[in-house]
């Protein structure tokens, strides 16, 4: 006689309201580490979820006072970020990204975001990273251009499709979680995509593929590849999605194009967008938008934004902090320097072959040859071991430990594959986005997240963009006119599969 087999069960309560639903498909969209309590995870699951490991950014934004004329939109530190101590390591200009420097400049005051970050066993806790942060704006470093001690943390209303709060400021964001050298050895990444699907469950959090929203995008493009029998289910079928963060609403978003009809969202909190928040603030009698988590854009981002080209309507990527208008902090307290970014890779270049800083002309030249042509042998290797040029994660395991890809820092990486006169550029396109240290992060994650298009370290092919009404806009016009059907303040209490 069969013995049948009991439907998956989630339980979850808003208030004092109790719910039963019975999914055919589940889809873990938050951390899954958050549900361990409450899910029956298999030993190899919990096996993957215990390796992960996470650093945590903690970004504030401010009204602040210019004291001296500004040059630069962004500044960051890399001697603070290599630290990851949570001290302030730099800040972003959001009135001079939003309107142009000389605007900024004539303004009484400006809309900045700060940021910090802690390391994997840093200090994480909020009360030290505020203290952390009074202290740096009440005694500031050279390079900081505002009124010491004179600044206000905004605080502003968040209006989603409808619906307003208080919008989060400061924002403690647990950030980038990621594998250890050995578990990257080890396959982790493409073990967890071989167990998609097991128990009628799916995993598209970030901790599956890196942070950000193009990795999110691709790493859902992987999975139904790799798994295509998710997508043949009846499409009235119930699919739970736990999480309505980014990589929640991207897949809710992909099921509901394929004409999937009954998916239903459950978000902890009382807001959509997880990492994602768009400040409208006050300022210049406009509104500027700062970015206190989700930012950036770059040229590898151009496929996905073009097939989410319905939900950015009205919404313009524009360039952030071109050229000279990226600053990085140099020398030793109390004599910094901020240079341009253009010269800060082109100082570390001359440096690591060997002709000092400042150099001769003919030295630049032959520092600028050294950069092109590490820059091609860069994506040479990167596509050997990935075998493709775009993209990011590989759908299969590179085979053995190519040129140390598991097994060195990025930085050894570099260096060892006659690369080493990038990093000074690659500090910049890495580093600053919170991705950890050339000199500590494993080199699989750091060609993960340095696509070709972003080792070039020349000319606008470097610089970023970002959303003119932000991301959270983006977010907003997908959850709309997708009609999602998203439930707030939904605490799950059971998972039984």
């Amino acid at each position: 006689m069969a013995t049948e087999v009991a439907a998956m069960e989630v339980v979850y309560q808003t208030g004092e309201n109790r719910v039963v639903l019975r999914p055919a498909l589940l889809v873990i969209a938050c951390d899954p580490r958050a549900l361990e309590p409450v899910m029956d995870y298999t030993p190899q699951e919990l096996e993957l979820l215990n390796s992960l490991r996470n650093f945590t950014f903690y970004t504030t934004c401010l009204r602040v006072y210019p004291r001296t004329s500004q040059g630069r939109v962004v500044i960051l530190a890399p001697d603070v970020v290599e630290s990851q101590s949570g001290l302030v390591q730099g800040y972003r200009n959001e009135t001079a990204k939003q309107w142009g420097l000389p605007v900024a400049n004539d303004a009484e005051s400006n809309v900045v975001t700060i940021y910090q970050m802690a390391g994997i066993d840093g200090e994480a806790d909020p009360a030290t990273l505020a203290a952390q942060r009074e202290a740096f704006l009440d005694d500031p470093p050279s390079w900081w251009p505002f009124q010491p001690g004179r600044y206000e943390i905004v605080q502003v209303e968040e209006n989603q499709n409808g619906v307003t709060h208080p919008a989060a400021n400061p924002l403690l964001t647990p950030y980038f979680n990621q594998f250890s050298f050995g578990e990257l050895g080890a396959g982790a990444p493409w073990r967890w995509l071989d167990m998609q699907g097991a128990n009628d469950t799916v995993y598209v959090h970030a901790s599956t593929c890196f942070e950000s929203v193009l990795h999110c995008w691709s790493y859902l493009n992987i999975l139904l590849r790799a798994k295509p029998e998710l997508m043949t289910m009846p499409k009235d079928s119930a699919i739970v999605i736990i999480g309505a963060g980014v990589s929640g609403l991207l897949c809710a978003q992909r099921l509901i194009d394929a004409g999937y009809t009954n998916v239903i969202l459950l978000e902890k909190t009382d807001r959509f967008a997880g990492k994602t928040h768009s400040l409208q603030v006050p300022d210049q009698d406009r509104t500027t938008i700062a970015e206190l988590g989700t930012c950036y854009l770059s040229p590898a981002y151009d496929q996905m934004v073009q097939s989410l080209s319905d939900f950015t309507v009205g919404n313009a990527r524009v360039p952030v902090a071109h050229g000279s208008e990226r600053g990085i902090v140099v020398g030793e307290p109390p004599h910094e320097a901020v240079m341009t970014f253009g010269d800060y890779g082109l100082m570390v270049a001359c440096q690591h072959l060997g002709f000092g800083w400042p150099c001769s002309e003919e030295e630049q030249e032959l520092a600028y040859l050294a950069l092109a042509v590490a820059a091609a042998n860069y994506v040479r290797l990167r596509y050997e071991i990935f075998g493709t040029f775009n993209g990011v994660m590989p759908d299969s395991r590179p085979a053995g430990d190519p040129y140390g890809v598991f097994s060195k820092t990025f930085a050894q990486y570099l260096d060892d594959n006659w690369m080493g006169v990038l990093k000074g550029y690659l500090m910049y396109a890495y580093q600053v986005q919170g991705y950890g240290d050339l000199d500590k992060i494993p080199a699989y994650y750091g060609l993960v997240w340095v696509t070709p298009d972003m080792a070039w370290p020349f000319g606008e092919w470097s610089g970023v963009t970002a959303w003119q009404k932000g991301w959270e806009d983006v977010w907003d016009q997908m959850v709309r006119k997708c009609t999602m059907n998203i439930t707030l303040n939904a605490d799950v209490v059971s998972i039984r599969r």
